[in-house]
C-alpha cells in the first residue's frame, strides 16, 4: 500500500501555532486601533470622563474589522490577518461607527447612572437592585452591540436591519447568545477585579472565542435572511 506524505505544514501543530500567532496579530491590531483609549483614561480624572465615550468611537470599526478577520481565519485563510484587518477596517469601517454608535450611547448613560447610585453603607434597599438591574442591562447591551458588529462584519445588511438582527439572534440561537453573554461577563469581571489595564492583553483572544462561539448564529442568519 502507498502510503501518502503529509505535506509540511498541514499538522494539528502547525494549525495551531499558526491560529495563536493570527490572534496576536489580530490583538495587537485592535489595540493599535484604540490607542487613543490610553491618553483618555489617563487624562479623565483632571479633564472628565467624558473622555472615555469618545475614545471609544473607533472601538467599533476596529472590533468589526478583527472579528471579519477572524472569521475569516476560522473559514481557513490563515496567515492573512493583517491584510483581512485592514480590509475590514477599510470596507466596513464607516458602517461600523453608524451601528457602534448607539450602543455606545447607551451604555454611557448606564455608565453614568451606575456612577449615580449611591454606595452600599449610605443607600436604602433599593440601591443594589437598581445596581444589579444596570449591569444586566449594560452587558445585554454589549452583546447586542457585539452581535450587530459580528453580523455588519459578514453581510450587507442595513444598518436598522443590524439593530433588529442583534436583538433577534438572542432568540434565535439561544445557546451562542448564552455563550457570548458568558464570555462578556466572565470578561467584565476579570476587569473590574484586576484592573482595565488588562483589557489589551486579553482582548484578542476575547474576541476570538466570541467569534468561535458565534459560529452557528452566522450560519442560521445566512440560511434565512441573505439569498442562496
Amino acid at each position: 500500500m502507498v502510503q501518502k506524505k503529509a505535506e509540511y505544514g498541514a499538522g494539528p501543530l502547525f494549525r495551531a501555532a499558526g491560529t495563536v500567532a493570527g490572534v496576536m496579530t489580530g490583538s495587537a491590531l485592535l489595540v493599535l486601533a484604540n490607542i487613543l483609549l490610553l491618553p483618555a483614561l489617563l487624562a479623565a480624572p483632571a479633564a472628565g470622563a467624558w473622555l472615555i465615550p469618545v475614545a471609544l468611537v473607533p472601538a467599533g470599526p476596529a472590533l468589526a474589522a478583527c472579528l471579519y478577520a477572524f472569521n475569516r481565519m476560522l473559514a481557513g485563510h490563515e496567515g492573512q490577518v493583517y491584510r483581512d484587518f485592514m480590509r475590514g477596517y477599510r470596507v466596513s469601517g464607516v458602517q461600523a461607527v453608524r451601528v457602534w454608535a448607539p450602543y455606545l450611547l447607551i451604555l454611557t448613560v448606564i455608565a453614568v447612572n451606575l456612577a449615580a447610585v449611591p454606595s452600599p453603607g449610605t443607600a436604602g434597599p433599593a440601591a443594589p437592585a437598581l445596581r444589579l438591574a444596570l449591569l444586566v442591562l449594560a452587558l445585554l447591551v454589549g452583546t447586542a452591540a457585539f452581535h450587530a458588529l459580528l453580523l455588519q462584519s459578514r453581510f450587507s445588511f442595513r444598518t436598522r436591519d443590524l439593530y433588529r438582527l442583534s436583538l433577534y439572534s438572542f432568540s434565535a440561537r439561544k445557546r451562542a447568545a448564552l455563550g457570548n453573554l458568558g464570555i462578556v461577563f466572565v470578561t467584565a469581571t476579570l476587569l473590574l477585579v484586576s484592573t482595565a489595564y488588562l483589557l489589551p492583553v486579553i482582548a484578542g483572544a476575547v474576541v476570538f472565542l466570541l467569534c468561535l462561539n458565534s459560529r452557528p448564529l452566522l450560519r442560521h442568519v445566512e440560511e434565512k435572511f441573505t439569498a442562496g
